[in-house]
């Protein structure tokens, strides 16, 4: 029983880590977010597979829903990230975190210069999750991501 339950969180630690992986995606890109917030499913979705979102959806997702509302201190605390990659995480999160959008217009946003700082940033961690991720399920995410987006 006790092998079961150490597999099952190891699971849930990678399932954290990938639903993370696309939240942090998602605010790396411009075109995704243009997709995904503004054109909905008239978009040209890769493989018809539609990436439903808002602006809203997407700071719930990464502040609520991984519950980092405490600058990864939880996460930190179960080993979902390392103390390396919540300090490589932090220029990001406080943009994010202290962002006031213009109105509640996607357009507003997207062309807002702190939104472009937000994303700028984020695409900056992205990119250093994409030179140090390990876990094989981490570095085909990435590639799926990246061949449907960028």
């Amino acid at each position: 029983m006790l092998l079961s339950e150490d597999i099952s969180d190891i699971e849930l630690k990678q399932r954290w880590r990938l639903y993370w992986i696309h939240c942090i995606f998602e605010f790396s890109t411009l075109k995704l977010q243009k997709m995904s917030w503004i054109e909905g499913p008239q978009a040209n979705w890769p493989d018809g597979e539609v990436w439903a979102s808002s602006f809203e959806e997407c700071m719930s997702a990464y502040f609520d829903t991984l519950a980092l509302d405490d600058a990864y201190a939880k996460a930190i605390a179960a080993g979902n990230v390392s103390q390396e990659e919540a300090n490589r995480a932090n220029a990001f999160h406080m943009l994010a975190l202290l962002y006031d959008e213009p109105s509640e217009n996607p357009d507003d946003i997207l062309n807002d210069a702190q939104w472009i700082e937000v994303v700028t940033s984020a695409k900056e961690f992205w990119d250093y999750l994409k030179a140090t991720v390990t876990s094989q399920r981490e570095i085909d995410l990435i590639k799926k991501l990246e061949k449907e987006f960028y």
